[in-house]
């Protein structure tokens, strides 16, 4: 009967240890195989963590930068189709009259960025965590800050207005 995988060398002083019964041999073969598994295990766990960890944090930086382009291209559209627009003191909200005369609001709050039109609160992007706007004639200047777990994202944005002049 074979004892397992040993060279003689090492087979024969384990032997001497263990007798000439095989059996204890055949227990370390098992041993030691099993602890590779595990060592193999654990290193292929902590890779896989890596991969997605990884992916996580793309996809989050993916989510971050769509959300900015589509609050500047919001904001801008209001900003270029309207007849003016003003900030407020503190900076944290943009009013703009709009080319039919109604006033258009967007702020941050909740973690969104959001437009209200007509009494319409909506949504504009997710993950807006703090926003300024300061006005310089009809240049608006602002900062977008968006954050989605550990990622951060913040734009600095210049926007100029084409004013609408109602025809005589």
């Amino acid at each position: 009967m074979s004892g397992g995988h040993c060279s003689g060398a090492l087979k024969s002083s384990l032997l001497v240890v263990f007798g000439n019964d095989e059996r204890g041999l055949m227990l370390m073969d098992l041993l030691l195989g099993l602890a590779l598994a595990l060592l193999m295990i654990g290193i292929l766990q902590q890779v896989t963590g890596l991969v997605f960890n990884g992916y996580r944090n793309s996809s989050n930086r993916a989510e971050l930068q769509y959300s900015a382009r589509s609050a500047l291209d919001c904001i801008q559209q209001d900003i270029r189709t309207s007849r003016d627009f003003q900030v407020s003191a503190d900076g944290s909200k943009l009013i703009i009259t709009g080319a039919g005369g109604e006033y258009i609001y967007i702020y941050v709050g909740y973690g969104n960025l959001y437009r209200v039109y007509e009494g319409t609160t909506v949504p504009v992007v997710e993950n807006c965590s703090a926003v300024s706007f300061a006005k310089s004639g009809s240049r608006l200047q602002g900062q977008l800050q968006l954050q989605k777990q550990e990622e951060n994202c913040e734009i600095e944005f210049l926007c100029f207005s084409r004013v609408l002049h109602a025809q005589e």
